[in-house]
């Protein structure tokens, strides 16, 4: 894990090599990205919470799980891990995003299970 400063605290990112392992592991995996980003190409063992929906949806999380968010390529994932953890839940960002994830996982489809592409 590294650790990032900035947004007015630190965040922590895992390395994409990293996410099938700490899926395993029970990591949840967070794509907030907009439904049209989702659509074209996400991770197949994502949960698609858009960031403008999270506040709503945040009630639904588990203060004991461990999430992993994912953007296109970190910045928009970052905001919501600093809100996340304002909030008391444990998450961690994708560094580099679906840009870098895509780049070594086969897990990339699309809203029809096909291969999925980043947009």
């Amino acid at each position: 894990m590294l650790v990032v400063f900035g947004i007015g605290n630190e965040i922590e990112e895992v390395q994409s090599e990293n996410l099938e392992n700490l899926l395993v592991e029970g990591y949840k995996l967070i794509d907030v990205r907009e439904q049209d980003e989702w659509d074209a190409g996400h991770h197949s063992d994502a949960t698609h919470i858009p960031m403008g929906s999270l506040p709503e949806k945040i009630i639904d999380f588990n203060e004991d799980e461990k999430y992993i968010i994912i953007c296109r390529s970190g910045g928009r994932s970052a905001r919501v891990c600093s809100f996340m953890e304002k909030e008391g839940y444990s998450s961690f960002n994708l560094e580099g995003g679906m840009n870098k994830l895509s780049l070594t996982s086969e897990k990339i489809v699309n809203v029809d299970g096909t291969t999925g592409t980043v947009i």
